[in-house]
């Protein structure tokens, strides 16, 4: 109950946002400009971007190989790379709960019979990931501080950086390893003790292999600098005027905003997109434009997923990939 109603909360801020954005920046107009890609031969633009896309996901799935392997578990990227497209699929079209995590933790989990070491590895990566992007939003932050007063996000930013860095500082020191297994060991109720120790075992598995978490950092902003080119190649679609350098400072910026709770950050982007754009003499109908296909290409590059899924139905069973996430 408390899950659908955190969702229903979610759909409500979003939607509310969306719309209001909207409102302010007249329909009419967004939909000129982006009918205007078509009428004027600039659709390659957006192949280029959807390129740009598969190839911000191809990193990611890279990167979750180096953890697995790291682990003992030799994976073909390509194989994991069909399942981030999987897991993209529930996370934009599925009418469930289920994340796009949770598939990809049920998927390594089947394979390898190691439940934990799957939920460790996405941790692992989705941690250092949010801390690679992270260091770039506060570096934006810095650059775009004579045009933004309002310090908070940049202190959000600080903040949840320096936690991931204490988080595996944390782990990778035997004292305090020692002292959580010893902690959690006395928590019985549902196991949860026992579970959170074969986590904080599985990350400290790594202490000794610190370059692995190097080359997933390093992997993550490969990804964000995908992310970033595919909204250079959209603004080349509208005919917009923003440089390159200038998205490098926006996008891991509005990063941050689509971590407060939204549906895929449907709103707070938006907002950003607006503010940040607008600085530099973007009209707000085509500032929500360019944020609106950073929303539509994820969705359609997870229709890849859907297909395999549907081929792969047999090692995607939704009851089982249920109860993976009620396990966790």
């Amino acid at each position: 109950m408390m899950r659908l109603l955190k969702t229903l909360l979610k759909v409500i801020i979003s939607l509310g946002l969306f719309s209001y954005l909207v409102w302010i920046s007249d329909p009419r107009q967004i939909l000129d400009i982006l009918g205007n890609v078509y009428h004027q031969d600039r659709v390659w633009w957006v192949v280029h971007a959807l390129l740009l896309g598969l190839a911000s996901v191809w990193f990611l799935a890279w990167r979750w190989q180096i953890i697995l392997n790291a682990f003992g578990y030799a994976y073909g990227r390509a194989t994991l790379y069909g399942i981030y497209l999987i897991g993209m699929f529930f996370n934009n079209f599925l009418p469930t709960s289920i994340g796009g995590d949770i598939v990809r933790i049920y998927r390594v989990a089947d394979d390898t019979d190691e439940r934990t070491l799957a939920f460790s590895s996405v941790i692992i990566e989705r941690l250092l990931g949010i801390a690679s992007t992270l260091l770039l939003a506060i570096l934006a932050l810095l650059y775009v501080s004579r045009f933004y007063k309002d310090n908070r996000l940049m202190i959000m930013a600080v903040i949840l950086f320096l936690g991931i860095l204490v988080f595996f500082g944390l782990m990778f020191r035997e004292r305090p390893v020692a002292f959580m297994l010893r902690l959690f060991d006395k928590l019985t109720l549902l196991r949860i003790g026992e579970k959170m120790n074969k986590m904080i075992t599985s990350i400290h598995l790594l202490k000794d292999n610190r370059g692995v978490l190097f080359s997933v950092f390093v992997l993550s902003a490969l990804s964000q600098a995908m992310i970033v080119l595919m909204n250079y190649a959209l603004v080349k679609a509208f005919n917009m005027q923003v440089g390159l350098v200038y998205l490098f400072l926006v996008v891991p910026v509005t990063f941050l905003l689509t971590m407060l709770p939204s549906i895929n950050g449907v709103g707070f982007r938006d907002g950003g997109y607006i503010f940040f754009l607008g600085k530099v003499g973007v009209a707000n109908a085509a500032a929500i434009s360019l944020s609106f296909m950073n929303v539509i290409i994820p969705m359609v590059i997870s229709i890849i997923g859907g297909i395999l899924f549907m081929v792969q139905r047999k090692k995607s069973k939704l009851k089982e990939i249920t109860a993976i996430e009620e396990s966790l």
